[in-house]
């Protein structure tokens, strides 16, 4: 099934046993959560991540009934199909255990191409039936996909926040709609309506003085890795730079394209906001120091970034440094 179809399910009922995956991980992960919270509270709900599956381990869960009648959730967060033989068990033990459920969110390896993951989430759907059984393909959403859901969380978090500023927090955000949705907690230290300049300002307040000196390191190419781990130690991890360095290099994109259709750059065309004439002239010279195809790589080398560090995997931040500075005339 897709999306419309589980939000009609869901209104419904809770699936016992959920497969999702597709083109968009963030509505892989919204929807696992959702699901997650329809069957049962945190405490009944055990996470196994990637190289932690085991396939013992979670038969363990979902093969025992409780004495209480609680629910046992196991969620399986993996980038490898299981064997048909693992998933007939898994749905044969929640068949026999009424209060036990499944959620598998199904990513895309970095080591897969996108019609191999088609091929593998394809095997995987064509396993995963039965009574309660579901699998559901998300597709990237469209921009108003987007700012609806975000809006969402907007009222979850009690923001006073209009749909037009919303879409510069995604536009700001390289249009990564993970990012955009975490960054909505950012702005509830304000007991007011959020205003351009409030976006303003904390789009940059992650760049601190640390993570400017940073730029200005890889941009001069001089040492940037003493300073990645001086600002490691101040306590921020690889997501929150990485956060903010695909911020601050898709601002680069947008003035090198607005910079090669029209000359020269108009910060408030670009940006919705015009940042002090020192910070544009920065961000122009600086945009136009990377090809167009230094920047889809820059973006790749992102998402790999992204999602080592969502497995746990640490140093990758000294690779990623390195090539940054190579796509940098």
């Amino acid at each position: 099934m897709y999306r419309k179809d589980l939000d009609t399910l869901l209104k419904k009922s809770s699936p016992k046993a959920t497969l999702l995956y597709g083109e968009s991980n963030f509505l892989i992960s919204y929807y696992s959560a959702k699901i997650a919270k329809k069957i049962t509270d945190k405490s009944n709900k055990t996470t196994f991540y990637y190289s932690d599956y085991d396939f013992r381990s979670v038969m363990d869960i979902l093969g025992q009934s409780s004495l209480f009648s609680d629910e046992s959730l196991v969620v399986l967060k993996l980038d490898k199909k299981l064997p048909k033989k693992e998933i007939d068990s898994f749905l044969n033990a929640i068949s026999m255990n009424a209060n036990n459920s499944l959620i598998i969110e199904f990513y895309r390896s970095d080591s897969k191409t996108s019609a191999e993951y088609a091929q593998d989430f394809r095997t995987f759907a064509s396993a995963f039936k039965g009574e309660g059984v579901i699998d559901v393909r998300f597709f990237d959403p469209n921009f108003y996909d987007c700012i609806a859901l975000l809006r969402e969380r907007a009222n979850e978090l009690n923001l006073d926040i209009e749909d037009r500023l919303l879409g510069v927090i995604l536009n700001l955000q390289n249009n990564d709609l993970s990012i955009a949705y975490n960054e909505l907690e950012k702005f509830t230290i304000f007991d007011k309506p959020i205003t351009i300049e409030d976006i303003h300002k904390l789009s940059y307040g992650l760049g601190s003085v640390g993570i400017d000196e940073l730029y200005n390191a890889i941009f001069d190419k001089k040492d940037a890795l003493s300073l990645l781990w001086k600002i490691q130690e101040e306590g921020l991890d690889d997501i929150e730079i990485l956060r903010e360095m695909e911020r601050y290099f898709y601002q680069l994109f947008l003035f090198f394209a607005y910079i090669k259709s029209n000359g020269s750059p108009n910060a408030k065309d670009i940006l919705g906001f015009a940042p002090p004439q020192a910070i544009v002239d920065k961000l122009a010279s600086r945009a136009i120091r990377i090809k167009e195809e230094g920047y889809q790589k820059i973006f790749e080398l992102f998402r790999k970034w992204r999602n080592v560090s969502m497995r746990g995997q640490k140093n990758f931040s000294l690779n990623v440094l390195i090539k940054l500075q190579v796509y940098i005339r």
